[in-house]
């Protein structure tokens, strides 16, 4: 897990929403604050996402 700093208040963040795929974390949170980060997109695990759609599609 990430230990990054918020920045708005310089406190620890903490994780707020998982990848599907990996399950590392996609955006962050901070308590002192309320400060959401903006989701962080991982491309390859958004290509095995996509790929795994096309194939439910066909079925």
């Amino acid at each position: 897990m990430r230990f990054d700093s918020c920045r708005r208040c310089g406190k620890q963040l903490e994780s707020d929403k998982l990848c599907n795929i990996c399950n590392l974390a996609i955006t962050f949170h901070c308590h002192a604050c309320g400060n959401i980060t903006e989701k962080q997109f991982h491309p390859n695990c958004m290509l095995i996402e996509s790929n795994q759609m096309i194939i439910k599609g066909r079925k």
